[in-house]
Parts: structure tokens; sequence; C-alpha cells
């Protein structure tokens, strides 16, 4: 295990299962990309800052073995060996048809068949409207028995963990509006606190809608949303599958500017091959998690070694 070092995980839009068998699932999925990649696997603390729970009365099940149940675990992980990669592509679509309106509602998905050009922000925001629009909203509701904004909230989930790690290495890996949580985060919390480095998966943060609720927030509080956040020391690494339809605007680098350390961010197209019931999902955080670009970062995270002063002392006097 690497001492000092942990890393910290945040999901992405969605209703999931229990957190504990999410985290799981993130840890196996990073552990899958890391031996998969010839690096080395040994044991690593990793928390996940989970939110599901604000906007959703109960988890996902994944002992429910009924697909049009309403808990039913759709995106469950499995190593790569065990995806099932043929299936009847009639019966596929059917299930990706189920799955949309599933999570976003059948009156959502027949409105966008019905326009007529529909682009790919129209896409984004009509598929994630829901937990976007909440995220973004002023109103103040009930959420996991706190009367606050949802933001807060999830906001809070991920700040507790950070501060519980400060003093500790840290390395953040936030998919999807995970991405925007931890952004808005990173750029609030004391700083004393800080993070080595961010890897965003799948990131909406590009995304227009995103953008413009960032422009409006600047201008009222008058701090500036598009830089790299101060607490990131060393790297900020964005990646993104080329047919990712919530990460549609890839390059996040000609969005943000570099912080006081430096920092920019780097943006990489990256292939999430990851299977789901027959068909590719591109946007599956277990697909990214296991990509050797990833993996890389994750590897050069837990293997690296602060220098020891004392250290640096006694050999120079040895030598």
């Amino acid at each position: 295990m690497s001492k000092g070092k942990i890393i910290v995980g945040i999901h992405g839009l969605g209703n999931k299962p229990p957190k504990d068998i999410l985290s799981s699932w993130w840890k196996a999925a990073i552990i899958e990309g890391l031996k998969k990649n010839n690096f080395d696997t040994a044991d690593f603390d990793f928390e996940m800052a989970y939110w599901a729970d604000v906007l959703n009365e109960e988890p996902l099940n994944p002992a429910e073995a009924n697909s049009s149940h309403s808990h039913y675990v759709y995106e469950k992980y499995l190593p790569e060996g065990e995806q099932n990669k043929e299936e009847d592509p009639v019966k596929l679509k059917q299930k990706a048809t189920d799955y949309l309106e599933k999570y976003y509602g059948k009156f959502l998905i027949n409105e966008i068949i019905s326009l007529k050009h529909p682009t790919l922000t129209d896409a984004f925001v009509y598929f994630n409207l829901r937990e976007l629009k909440i995220y973004f909203s002023l109103l103040k509701g009930k959420y996991s028995r706190e009367e606050r904004l949802a933001r807060e909230v999830m906001m809070s989930r991920f700040i507790e963990i950070l501060r519980r790690n400060k003093g500790k290495e840290i390395l953040i890996i936030a998919h999807s509006m995970g991405a925007i949580i931890a952004h808005d985060v990173l750029l609030e919390i004391d700083s004393d606190i800080s993070i080595e480095t961010l890897i965003t998966i799948g990131s909406p943060l590009g995304q227009q809608y995103i953008v413009k609720n960032y422009q409006q927030e600047s201008e009222k509080k008058r701090n500036d949303k598009f830089i790299t956040p101060p607490s990131i020391k060393k790297a900020w690494y964005n990646y993104s599958d080329k047919y990712d339809l919530v990460a549609i605007e890839h390059f996040l680098g000609e969005t943000y500017k570099e912080n006081e350390n430096k920092v920019k961010v780097v943006d990489q197209l990256v292939n999430n091959d990851y299977i789901i019931a027959g068909y590719k999902n591109p946007h599956t955080a277990f697909g990214y998690l296991r990509t050797g670009e990833v993996a890389n970062n994750i590897n050069e995270f837990l293997q690296h070694k602060k220098t020891n002063i004392f250290s640096f002392i006694k050999l120079k006097h040895t030598s």
C-alpha cells in the first residue's frame, strides 16, 4: 500500500448502486487497468465521493434481475474478458432505448427524436436536464434530509473527504458530472488542502450549457471560473472518447487558463472500449478507468516517492 497517498473518485450522472459496491467496482476497474498495462497492482487507498443519494431516494440494486425494474443496474462492472461483445442488433437497439427511457424519461426521448436536426448540445442538455438544472438551481429543497441547495450537499460530501485526508498526497478522478462538482470544490477549498493531480474523464465542463452558467456566476461573484483551480499542484489530465456525447467539447485547455502553479489542462482523446449489453458505451467510467493513459497517471502517482531531505543530506556527505 502506498502510504500517505489516496485516490478519491467522484461519480457522474444518474442513480447508482450503494456506495460500497460502486467503490469496489471503481477500484476493480483501476486495478484491471494497472494490470492490463503491466503496472504494479499492490493495494492502495481509495475512497468514493458518493452523491447519488442526494437526488435519489433508493440506490440501484445489483441483485435485481428484471431489466425493466426501476432499480435494475444497467451499467455493472465486468472485466474486459467477461463482457458480451456480440448481440442481436434489434435486441441491442431495444435495450438502448429502454435504458434511455428509464434514466431520462420517455417524453425526453420522444422530444429529441422529434427534433429535425438535433445537435450534440441539444442531446446533452435533454439527456442530463434534470440533474444539471437541479445543480445550477438556486432553489432550496430537501436533499438527504437537509434543507439546502442540492449543489451545496453534493459539494459538502466531497469537501469532507478532502479535509479528512489533508496532509496526504491526493489524486482525484472525476467522472462526468463529478467533474463539475470537483471543479467547483477545488476552486473553494482551504488553501492548506493541496491536490497533486486531477483526472477528469468524460467531462462536460466544456459544454456550452455549463460554460454559460459559469459565465453568469463569474459576473455575479466577480471571480474567474475558467482557471485551473489553484489547489492543483502538479497536473490536470482531461480524457474523453471522441464518441462520448457527454464530453462533447473534448479540449478544455482552450477554455481554462493555467493556475499559479503553472498547471494547465492536458487534453487527450482515448479509446473507451467498455461494452454494455453487447454495445460500446464510450461514456462509462469503468472503460475510462482501465485505459492505458489513466493507468499510467495512476501508476505514476502511486509509485513516485517524495524526496526525504535528511536522506539527501546523508547521501551528499557519504558520497
